[in-house]
């Protein structure tokens, strides 16, 4: 048994089932219906429908002022789960970190601003402020002092058990002795038309598995569970709430939005979590099923359950009802009640479940009773066929999760579009006209690579990563090929024109073929597809450090032996918003412009890539304090990376204002401790300002390693705190 094995001793929970995790247990017991009339904003269309929205004020119950919806919901779910853990955060330092799925955002609150700004003609831009994804996590860390490795995942339903599964593997990597890990998301109108515009919401409510089941139920929430190694527990004394014991990731690699109907993703997910766990499919008491009571997702479900279990399905439910589907806050919603059932040696009930389908020929769970539970599983799966499955066992278990090895990785391939080049781009409608330069990439290049479909029905942003991926690796189908593709803000235009169209026209001739391409995880998925990839599939979001985040995913795929190849990068758009927004706040100027791009690189461990480009031999995470020092960051980065072997210091300066005398002082002490000459360079100069920029400098940092021969320590900071490092040698 490894001490790295992660341990659970905290949990905070915010639903509209409840608020506080006995409070939510009560209802899960109850079998109690969540769902109630909307109220939290106008839908002339679907507005009768009922849905999981929590109705309680957030600002009374604690939560800061300066946030979105979505990050007001985590903050109070986080502070409910480091309380329960009773942990010291100070005595942590750079050794507490947090990972968080999102899909949402601040999205509910820009569609405010952008509801003003088409119906009264106003421009109110301060609540785009907290627009991003990643917006939670760093309020998050912020107030509680998370200085260890920080992220935040986007992969639609499945992002909280994809979150805690990335969390475990920082904590059995060594990165981190605790992880704050769990989901949020709010109601917004983007994913409530959404959903309606794909006929997927049932006016009755979820009926889960039922035979009369018509679709989902909306809802919203935020959970959080508190991760710790088990020595960091045993050596501060925490209370064992339960374990962590497996879990497995997989794509479909299917298609954008419907489940592979013989559930051969959903299986590939639960299998890997039960060999990860070490575990036979017997020694499954119960399985927390995604269950969204959608036709094909619930059947396409109960394949699989029958294949994993080999007919012998355990006692399974779907708590879909109690919460509503809280999208990227589900799976971690599911997780508490998981643990709650090993607690209380329980079954959750399946409520809406009246009549079995014989299609499916399986019933859940109806009524709350005792059973003797040892281990369960949770599963989640999500749009683009983005699958993440939990298991959990008791406290008193002995584990025998298996551990990551070590393994060097190398650059196998390379895609790049970019840097652009600087053009005029006009402000267009429903924004006040303008212009600006922008770094555009402008008409794609190498689109001859896909296919008429692909150039017809996919975004911009989607054939960006599409064409950048083809360039660094040809499909195989003999590999296992994991897939992290993150974007910073997302499908923008696609996003956009849907969510204009929504509240423009109100509800009435809803875009249903641009509401798949809006979602953050979109260009990772189509990826997928287009390769056959059928590993771990992510899109982190994480501000200036989303490519590094993408790259730490796909080096833990390598290590932990769950593929033999990773395609990792990052993408992002520029955008009327972006550039309009953006001048109203006084970002850009004659120096600073908005930028685009992508980047995709193929990994695969040393000595398993005929002709490598260059080596990744160093990669860390972590958030620079306030006030920022250059001589600690010296030392944060000195603890990563031998730097007599470092040759070249590349850097995200020559953009952000803000962020610039910060690189400045870094290379300075860093020059100084050096004792050598270490040149500074700089990589924004040619690019201009986006969030995925620094995936760009990696690929000018692995090119000056293959064509120089040089040792090459990227560094990136982000604007709102977190930071990483990437050290490239020939």
């Amino acid at each position: 048994m490894s001490a790295r094995n992660p341990v659970i001793t905290g949990l905070g929970i915010v639903s509209a089932a409840g608020f506080g995790v006995a409070e939510v247990w009560r209802a899960v017991a109850a079998g109690t219906s969540g769902l109630k009339p909307l109220t939290l904003f106008q839908s002339p269309r679907y507005g009768q429908n009922p849905t999981g929205e929590i109705q309680r004020d957030l600002l009374a119950l604690g939560a800061p002022t300066r946030a979105s919806r979505s990050d007001k919901l985590g903050f109070l779910a986080a502070r409910d789960a480091l309380a329960d853990a009773k942990i010291d955060l100070v005595r942590s330092g750079d050794r507490a970190g947090i990972v968080l799925g999102t899909s949402v955002g601040g999205s509910y609150d820009s569609e405010i601003f952008l509801t003003t700004l088409i119906k009264r003609g106003k421009m109110r831009a301060r609540a785009t402020r907290f627009h991003e994804c990643s917006s939670t996590v760093d309020l998050i860390a912020e107030h509680f002092g998370l200085y260890g490795p920080g992220m935040a995942l986007a992969t639609a339903c499945s992002s909280s058990a994809l979150a805690i599964a990335t969390a475990a593997e920082m904590i059995m990597a060594g990165e981190a002795d605790v992880m704050l890990t769990g989901g949020a998301d709010s109601l917004s109108r983007m994913t409530w038309g959404g959903f309606h515009a794909l006929l997927l919401v049932d006016a009755a409510g979820c009926r889960p598995f039922d035979v009369t089941r018509a679709g989902m139920s909306h809802g919203e929430g935020a959970a959080m569970l508190v991760l710790e190694s088990e020595e960091s527990a045993l050596r501060r004394g925490a209370r064992i709430l339960a374990r962590l014991s497996g879990w497995g990731t997989s794509c479909d690699a299917y298609h954008a939005t419907a489940p592979h109907p013989q559930g051969a993703g959903a299986t590939a997910a639960m299998q890997a979590a039960l060999r990860r766990a070490k575990l036979e499919p017997s020694a499954i008491g119960y399985v927390n099923a995604h269950g969204t009571g959608t036709r094909d997702n619930d059947q396409a479900e109960a394949i699989a359950l029958k294949t994993v279990f080999h007919n012998r399905v355990p006692p399974f439910s779907s708590t879909k009802r109690v919460f509503g589907h809280s999208l990227a806050a589900s799976g971690a919603m599911e997780a508490i009640v998981c643990v709650e059932a090993l607690r209380h040696q329980e079954l959750p009930p399946n409520p809406g479940f009246t009549k079995c389908d014989p299609t499916i020929g399986l019933e859940p769970v109806t009524e709350c009773h005792h059973a003797p539970l040892v281990h369960v599983m949770s599963n989640s799966f999500g749009f683009g066929g983005n699958n993440g499955v939990l298991i959990f066992s008791k406290a008193e278990t002995t584990q025998h999760t298996r551990a990551p090895g070590k393994v060097q990785v190398a650059v196998g391939g390379l895609g790049v579009i970019g840097p652009g080049v600087v053009t005029i781009k006009e402000i267009t409608a429903p924004l006040p006209a303008g212009r600006g330069p922008v770094f555009s990439c402008g008409t794609l290049a190498d689109t001859a690579m896909l296919t008429p479909n692909q150039r017809r029905r996919l975004s911009r942003l989607q054939q960006m990563a599409l064409i950048t991926a083809r360039q660094s690796h040809a499909p195989d189908a003999t590999q296992r090929v994991s897939v992290s593709i993150g974007t910073g803000l997302g499908c923008l235009e696609d996003a956009g024109a849907f969510i204009e169209n929504l509240i423009a026209k109100d509800e009435r001739e809803p875009m249903p073929s641009r509401f798949p391409n809006s979602v953050h995880n979109s260009p990772a998925g189509q990826v997928a597809i287009d390769q056959a990839a059928q590993a771990m599939n992510s899109a982190p979001t994480v501000g200036e450090i989303t490519f590094e985040c993408a790259l730490w995913q796909g080096m833990s795929q390598l290590a932990i032996d769950e593929a033999d190849c990773s395609l990792v990068g990052a993408t992002d758009e520029v955008d009327k918003y972006l550039l309009s927004i953006g001048q109203r706040w006084g970002v850009w100027d004659d120096q600073i412009k908005p930028g685009e791009g992508a980047v995709v690189a193929s990994l695969a461990p040393a000595g398993k890539t005929a002709v490598p480009l260059a080596r990744v031999t160093a990669l860390k995470l972590g958030r620079y304090r306030t006030p920022f020092s250059a001589e600690a960051e010296a030392d944060w980065i000195a603890a990563a990376v031998d730097l007599s072997q470092v040759d070249m210091f590349l850097s995200g300066a020559g953009g952000s204002q803000k962020l610039e005398p910060m690189y400045q002082a870094v290379a300075a002490a860093l020059l100084k401790r050096a004792g050598k000459k270490v040149e500074h360079q700089t990589y924004k100069q040619l690019c201009g300002e986006y969030h995925s920029a620094s995936g760009f400098g990696f690929s000018v940092a692995v090119n000056l390693a293959r064509e120089q021969k040089r040792g090459v320590l990227l560094y990136t900071l982000s604007q709102r705190g977190a930071k990483a490092l990437c050290f490239v040698q020939p």
